[in-house]
């Protein structure tokens, strides 16, 4: 009997998720939508497209990492987010990128960025391993 009670309390909590995960998911587009590849983001910088990278990678990934994608920004902290982009046009490309399965971390970002006005903004889709497989360009982080 215990369980069918557990069970039940579970079906009520996903239930009473689901519409508001899926109203927050349609806000922000589908997870595809998000997404640009690495090449795509490379084929932009060799034509000197100008493209802002965010580096929003957690503190551990990055601290475990010699380098970063060149002439990024790092986020480190949410709050840190608008302090970082106060002079970014918001007609700019954005590209977010962290190093965290299904791009969870950088879409996250992509959602604030949409909230504040940015349009075109998109998640590295499979970020900085990605970038480094193809031999993007990245620099020291010191």
């Amino acid at each position: 009997m215990k369980v069918y009670g557990l069970l039940i309390v579970l079906m009520a909590t996903l239930l009473a998720w689901l519409p508001s995960n899926y109203a927050l998911t349609k806000a922000q587009g589908s997870h595809d939508d998000n997404l640009i590849t690495a090449e795509t983001l490379l084929a932009k910088l060799n034509k000197g497209e100008k493209v802002v990278i965010l580096d929003v990678r957690s503190e551990g990934q990055y601290k475990s990492s010699n380098n970063r994608i060149k002439n990024d920004i790092r986020v480190e902290e949410v709050k840190e987010l608008d302090d970082k982009i106060k002079a970014v046009s918001k007609d700019l490309e954005i590209v977010t990128y962290c190093s965290c399965p299904d791009e969870a971390t950088s879409n996250y970002y992509v959602g604030l960025l949409k909230e504040r006005g940015f349009k075109k903004v998109s998640a590295l889709k499979g970020g900085y391993f990605a970038w480094v497989r193809i031999d993007g360009p990245t620099e020291s982080k010191n």
